[in-house]
């Protein structure tokens, strides 16, 4: 298959932690998913969910975040379409990154994906943390700046930079995500 969208996140708790700035996100990851249903890419959805006990957020809440997307609330719920298609999962996660505590390595390789196109929110966390795991378990990844939003644009542009460092090429402008999730077999850029 070669390559995989990973819409991390996007849930209504993360999009009123983005503070208005998920909104200028959500029409880019939209398209994202629409052009990788078209060229029969797998698409991933991560939803991360907490216990309503609050027994599972570790160390998570000793910054700014609040309680968030605890499961069976509104704040957890997805804001995009999902599961509409035979290539679709939902990866429910209880940290920030995809792969930890997850069986997603084990999926991805499973469909026999090397690349990862990345989006979601917030980029300065869950995005983030998932593209330095990817890296770390040898995918070239891809994140789309225009289909993330983070806890602040400051924070945002620096998780790109960070991510840029890992891999040459890693930042992807729109066009070119979508033009290869839409052709997944073509040559990683």
């Amino acid at each position: 298959m070669g390559a995989a969208l990973l819409v991390i996140d996007a849930q209504r708790d993360f999009l009123a932690m983005a503070h208005g700035a998920a909104e200028r996100t959500l029409p880019a990851m939209q398209r994202l998913v629409q052009d990788a249903r078209a060229g029969g890419t797998p698409v991933i959805f991560t939803q991360e969910v907490h216990r309503a006990a609050l027994i599972d957020f570790g160390r998570e809440l000793d910054g700014d975040e609040p309680v968030h997307c605890v499961e069976g609330t509104p704040g957890a719920e997805l804001v995009l379409e999902v599961r509409q298609g035979e290539r679709e999962w939902i990866m429910l996660k209880r940290r920030y990154s995809a792969f930890f505590a997850t069986d997603l390595d084990l999926l991805l390789r499973g469909l026999g994906v090397h690349t990862i196109v990345a989006c979601g929110l917030l980029a300065d966390v869950c995005v983030h943390y998932s593209c330095v795991d990817a890296h770390q378990l040898d995918y070239r990844v891809h994140v789309v700046p225009e289909a993330c939003a983070g806890s602040g644009d400051a924070a945002a542009q620096a998780a790109m930079n960070a991510i840029a460092y890992l891999q040459t090429g890693a930042v992807l402008e729109l066009e070119a995500a979508c033009t290869m999730v839409r052709h997944p077999t073509t040559t990683d850029p």
